[in-house]
């Protein structure tokens, strides 16, 4: 009885000491993580703010636009290099063209001031998606899934993609679809930076028009299109823009995360002329701004007169005329 009694006790202290060992190596990966974290942040700004002129001016009183950058928009959207200041102006330019407007999922992400993964949705009579027939795709989860879970529960089936996870193609719930696909300008592998992860591999981007072929969507109305992929939104855009019209004009409505910084491959201020003239070739085509504010990302956001901006990313929706109820 009493080597049953001992042996038990070992048992217990066994475990104790397990978790804590478990508890002292999730610890230690929290602070690596973190650590590394600081340091990629500092690349980017130094990266894509302090070496690029025409960016921004590091001081010690923070991050601020060069004196004198101003000027009013322009007509040339399509070859005219506007200032950070106008182009912020732009891209934050909504019209008052909803009236009821929804924030569907959303949760705590301790490297943004406020939640994460949440996106407006217009409920207005046209424009907003009818639960138990509406369609919508979700570009970009990296295992957050509250939009695409919030979408079904409001009556969508739901066709979820990301390459960077390590999910096979799965069926999540009743009516979210997944796919290890992600979306761009060309069909073909790219090495894509995985999720969770400082490595990168080989994934398969597929257009948009091969991704509507690919869940059987070409010739539907897709009630909502959420884009965050990190950059590769130029791609897309640039492909549905100028190749694809009639695909994007069966899109009721547009949530994207716009980058014009981060995740950039080329000189930020040919980026910034880029997201410049696709903004202004969206809005052309039908597509007015409801939304448009900047994601504070920790270490990646400055507030300048009164305004805070973001060096990292900007979240903004757009509804299609098309639908709207006059």
């Amino acid at each position: 009885m009493k080597e049953s009694k001992s042996s038990s006790s070992h048992q217990r202290l066994f475990v104790r000491l397990k978790t804590r060992l478990q508890f002292d190596n999730d610890f230690k990966l929290m602070a690596v993580l973190t650590v590394a974290s600081l340091v990629l942040s500092t690349i980017l700004i130094y990266k894509y703010c302090i070496k690029d002129p025409n960016v921004t001016v590091l001081t010690l009183k923070g991050l601020q636009p060069i004196p004198g950058d101003s000027g009013k928009y322009a007509v040339d959207y399509e070859n005219i290099q506007p200032s950070w200041t106008d182009f912020y102006a732009y891209i934050r330019e909504t019209v008052d063209a909803c009236r009821n407007v929804k924030q569907f999922g959303g949760q705590d992400n301790h490297f943004i001031v406020g939640t994460d993964g949440n996106y407006k949705v217009c409920l207005d009579e046209g424009v907003a998606p009818t639960p138990g027939s509406c369609t919508v795709l979700s570009f970009g989860i990296n295992n957050e899934w509250s939009f695409d879970d919030a979408m079904e529960e409001y009556g969508c089936d739901v066709y979820s993609f990301d390459p960077t996870m390590s999910d096979p193609e799965h069926i999540r719930g009743k009516r979210v679809h997944f796919y290890p696909l992600g979306l761009g300008g060309v069909t073909q592998e790219v090495d894509i930076l995985l999720s969770k992860s400082i490595f990168s591999a080989k994934c398969q981007v597929l257009t948009y028009r091969d991704i509507l072929a690919k869940i059987g969507k070409t010739n539907s109305v897709i009630d909502y299109l959420k884009v965050d992929i990190e950059g590769f939104e130029i791609d897309f855009l640039e492909n549905v823009l100028y190749d694809d019209q009639e695909l994007l004009f069966r899109i009721k409505q547009i949530g994207m995360e716009l980058h014009p910084t981060v995740f950039a491959s080329e000189n930020t201020s040919v980026r910034k002329q880029k997201y410049w003239r696709l903004v202004h070739k969206l809005r052309s085509l039908g597509f007015t701004p409801i939304f448009g504010e900047p994601i504070p990302v920790w270490l990646l956001s400055y507030t300048y007169d009164g305004k805070t901006e973001s060096l990292c990313c900007y979240e903004m929706v757009w509804i299609n005329n098309r639908f709207v109820k006059k």
